[in-house]
């Protein structure tokens, strides 16, 4: 009884996960489409920022493409115009204050000071309606154990939320969901 019970919750937090990760590919492919369109409206080029390939899944099925400029740290190999920048440290170069329209999926989730990417991102765009970012949903396991996840949060509206992913958290749902596991599978006596 409690190895189902133990595999059930297993099986839901699964689920719960795989429809939050299906919900971000969705909003992924909406609001690049959105970006894209406010770009040619407004005949601002559009960067992405963050490597449209750079997570596992993200390379079996894309979402969004490169735009006309994509930022990303470590660069973006299909990228045709790609600029290697850490967002934390530095400007990206040749795109004044104001000239762009800027997408970012997945991004400041991983940042261990998301304020001055933030300010970047802004400079660049030149205020919200310019701005379309996508993070990974707050409540999610993924949000906590991804690795390199440092931040959890939200955007709405041109208005991000973020709050820091503590040692103590990721301890909490690991630990967590390895009673889960094990208790799936250990065999009662």
């Amino acid at each position: 009884m409690r190895r189902a019970l133990m595999g059930s919750i297993l099986g839901a937090v699964g689920a719960l996960e795989g429809l939050a990760a299906m919900a971000r590919f969705e909003d992924r492919k909406r609001l690049y489409a959105a970006a894209e369109k406010r770009a040619t409206a407004t005949g601002r080029p559009l960067v992405v920022v963050g490597d449209p390939d750079a997570g596992m899944h993200t390379r079996i099925l894309r979402a969004y493409q490169c735009g006309d400029i994509c930022v990303d740290l470590n660069g973006c190999p299909a990228c045709p115009v790609q600029y290697v920048v850490d967002l934390t440290k530095q400007k990206v170069p040749n795109l004044a204050d104001d000239s762009a329209v800027v997408f970012v999926s997945c991004v400041l989730e991983y940042v261990a000071d998301p304020e001055p990417v933030l300010k970047e991102l802004l400079r660049i765009a030149g205020g919200p309606d310019n701005l379309y970012i996508v993070t990974v949903q707050p409540w999610t396991m993924t949000a906590t154990l991804y690795p390199g996840a440092r931040q959890r949060g939200e955007a709405c509206g041109g208005r991000v939320t973020l709050e820091p992913v503590s040692s103590t958290r990721k301890l909490a749902y690991a630990t967590a969901l390895a009673a889960l596991a094990l208790g799936a599978i250990v065999p009662e006596k």
